[in-house]
């Protein structure tokens, strides 16, 4: 593999990944109300289930902090302390036995999940053959269940049919190279993202901007990309707009209009895509009051109901990051999607009073590992060989730890499409 290419399914590995967040499955599994939790990060305790106090915090929209040997899980007005090595927390001011004390390992603290759970007031069943723990409890907010209040959002963001967006995120990286950290490749990048989204006819208008690491291994950049009914059109640094076919099929975009226009048909294929959602504690931001839901993503069972989608997105990818070779490229991408792991978490802020979703946070852990088919022989001959002899790697492992925050502003603005030259949106055969 030449090492443009090699390096592009890298890039294009980003774009796949924001569209299929997931999680890698334990040994021992967790449901919630009948909905698997992935990367549930339990283990047993002689026959006690121990859970990672930041993954109950998520599945059940507490909030958690630590200080010192003491920790803190709070949800809807109640508090509970744990203290590190004591078998005795204390729920408000009334003691709680524990089976384990809680504990903290390589800087994750870690709970025994039967006692929290029913701190909070959960049910919790247990299949010694399956290994699976069950937790339910019905939880709403103005009567609404979390998909209730997704089903009403959606049918409010529908009705605006255009909404502006900004997003920002940081990415820490690691990458090593045939099993060695590689020093000078780069560590932190700063994204940006601004854009325009019309439902109703399809437009959308991106900007995305890198900023130069600190090292300088990358560039700034930016990148625009705008989409309509028809066609998709892209920017790169230093070149005029190009044409290419849309990422999905003029049929799929319709199909997914008719849905979202239909509040119990976008929650419905919502649960079909596995979306794990939970209600967290209600916040006010710069004066607004605010619905808090926690959500992810299981990719596995995305694909299961979903492959035909998912092989489109991968298509899309594949052809916009190396038109020179796509089939080559899909194959890496597929590959390397197959072996990799992911823990995403979203929060979305909901306005009590529009029912618009106004922010968006996110936090992504990402383990990617690429195998380079071939691999140099000859420094001479290969074209994998730098000027100074050094071999191309025969694998390249990623790791990073993604987070920032999308906002929504503009609601029904009109919508500004960027100038594209008619020769690029007509060209002459």
């Amino acid at each position: 593999m030449r090492k443009s290419l090699f390096f592009v399914v890298m890039s294009a590995l980003i774009t796949v990944v924001l569209a299929a967040p997931a999680f890698a499955a334990g040994e021992v599994q967790l449901q919630v109300n009948g909905d698997t939790v992935p990367s549930p990060a339990l283990y047993l305790d002689n026959d006690v289930t121990m859970i990672s106090a930041g993954a109950f915090a998520r599945l059940s929209g507490a909030d958690f902090s630590e200080n010192g040997e003491v920790f803190t899980v709070t949800e809807n007005g109640k508090t509970l302390t744990l203290t590190s090595g004591k078998d005795e927390a204390v729920l408000g001011d009334q003691p709680v036995a524990l089976p384990r004390a809680a504990v903290k390992t390589d800087h994750v603290v870690y709970v025994p999940l039967r006692a929290v759970s029913s701190a909070f007031g959960f049910e919790i069943g247990w299949d010694a053959e399956k290994l699976l723990v069950s937790l339910t409890r019905e939880e709403t907010r103005d009567g609404m269940t979390p998909f209730d209040l997704l089903a009403k959002s959606n049918a409010a963001c529908q009705a605006v049919n255009t909404y502006s967006m900004d997003g920002s995120f940081d990415i820490d990286m690691e990458i090593m190279a045939d099993g060695k950290l590689m020093e000078d490749a780069p560590k932190n990048l700063g994204m940006s993202l601004t854009g325009q989204i019309q439902s109703d006819p399809l437009q959308v208008y991106i900007t995305q901007k890198v900023n130069a690491d600190e090292a300088g291994q990358i560039p700034e950049m930016t990148v625009e990309t705008y989409m309509d009914e028809e066609k998709m059109y892209m920017k790169m640094p230093g070149q005029e707009w190009q044409a290419m076919e849309l990422p999905f099929s003029p049929e799929f975009w319709k199909q997914q209009q008719d849905i979202q226009s239909n509040p119990l048909k976008a929650v419905a294929q919502m649960k079909e895509m596995g979306m794990l959602v939970n209600y967290g504690n209600d916040t006010t931001v710069d004066g607004k009051d605010y619905y808090v839901l926690n959500a992810s993503l299981d990719v596995d069972k995305f694909m299961e109901n979903f492959q035909e989608i998912f092989q489109q997105a991968m298509q899309a990818a594949a052809s916009g990051a190396a038109q020179e070779n796509p089939a080559d490229m899909q194959q890496e991408l597929q590959k390397v999607m197959e072996n990799a792991s992911f823990d995403y978490f979203y929060t979305i802020l909901i306005d009590k009073e529009t029912l618009i979703s106004d922010i968006i946070n996110f936090d992504a852990k990402v383990d990617l590992t690429m195998e380079n088919p071939e691999p140099d022989t000859d420094p001479d001959t290969d074209p994998d060989t730098d000027q100074s002899g050094e071999q191309a790697p025969e694998e390249i492992r990623i790791k990073y730890d993604m987070n920032g925050q999308f906002t929504i502003s503009g609601l029904g603005e009109p919508f500004k499409a960027p100038v594209i030259d008619d020769s690029v949106k007509k060209p002459v055969e």
